[in-house]
């Protein structure tokens, strides 16, 4: 195998298991997401932790929130508990 079937192959495989991903636990990921929503609308904190690599997974996620992720709107109060 050639080194652009090899990178081909690995694109094909990641997207294979987002969407595999995505049909096991997709209603998972949305209650979750919507009880993010649920407690920044009481002026909640979402709390994030990690260990390892997850511990800079929790560390980039918060700074998602704080920092205006991909549009303009108010901050979003979270802690990475790392």
């Amino acid at each position: 195998m050639d080194l652009e079937q090899r990178i081909r192959q690995q694109f094909e495989s990641s997207a294979s298991t987002a969407l595999d991903t995505s049909a096991a636990i997709g209603a998972e990921i949305l209650q979750a997401a919507q009880r993010v929503v649920t407690t920044h609308g009481r002026q909640g904190k979402t709390l994030i932790c990690g260990n390892g690599g997850s511990a800079a997974d929790a560390l980039h996620f918060s700074a998602e929130l704080l920092c205006r992720y991909q549009r303009e709107r108010p901050p979003l109060a979270a802690i990475a508990l790392s």
